[in-house]
């Protein structure tokens, strides 16, 4: 009795936990929408594009140098149409292979760290509702640190640490667990409870991380505000003395 009761708590906080998802998880879900529908927008795009440039091409070929027949235009009208429609499933940006016999390039980490966000937004249906604090925590870090991680030094230590962590250890995580049987990723068991733990702990290495970015920006925001505590704050003059 007392099993079943446990089992059916850790269910209703798994359920809870699920569907009361924090401001974080929300704001993430919408610029995924919005990133979606910005790809969406430049398939469209170049979509229009090309099929103007290829209409274009016809009249400009059946002026300068063959009249094209009505036939030939009715045929020709739906291709085009077609090619432009076939456009839309490409993507709109793609990595560029590597040159033969080089290595690929690695992605630059604010990109990794967006497609880490990402990566872990979709996954968080699988996770386990006890884990989802600790996700959209990171969730939240990864967005924090796009802005800040172009400008690091790509050579740099802190550079290379967050590009493991984020890139291997995060991702490694998270499908090792998934690849659990249903049985030891249930909401009570002490998998998904040590998957808790690990992802808290990956959430607080990312806040040191994202310290460690904006350490040059939090000196020079330290030595305005003592310019501004020293040169006003005995000023009697904004006292109206």
């Amino acid at each position: 009795m007392g099993f079943e009761l446990e089992r059916v708590l850790h269910a209703t906080e798994d359920f809870l936990r699920r569907n009361l998802r924090s401001r974080t998880a929300r704001e993430a879900q919408k610029r995924r929408a919005r990133r979606k529908l910005q790809e969406a927008l430049r398939r469209l795009r170049r979509a229009a594009f090309l099929f103007v440039g290829l209409m274009t091409a016809l009249v400009l070929f059946s002026i300068l140098v063959v009249p094209i027949g009505f036939v030939t235009w009715g045929a020709a009208i739906p291709t085009v149409f077609l090619l432009a429609s076939a456009s839309l499933l490409w993507p709109s940006r793609r990595e560029r292979p590597p040159a033969a016999g080089r290595p690929r390039p690695e992605l630059p980490l604010d990109e990794l760290a967006a497609r880490a966000e990402e990566g872990l937004l979709d996954r968080c249906e699988e996770l386990p509702g006890r884990a989802l604090p600790a996700a959209d925590a990171i969730i939240e870090r990864l967005h924090e640190l796009q802005p800040h991680a172009r400008e690091l030094d790509p050579g740099s230590l802190v550079a290379g640490d967050a590009r493991r962590l984020i890139g291997q250890h995060l991702p490694k995580l998270v499908d090792t667990y998934l690849a659990l049987p249903p049985s030891l990723r249930a909401p009570g068991s002490e998998s998904t409870q040590r998957l808790a733990e690990s992802l808290g702990i990956v959430a607080d290495e990312l806040a040191s991380l994202l310290e460690q970015c904006c350490r040059d920006r939090q000196l020079g925001f330290e030595t305005q505000r003592r310019f501004i505590e020293t040169r006003y704050r005995d000023d009697d003059r904004l006292r109206g003395g």
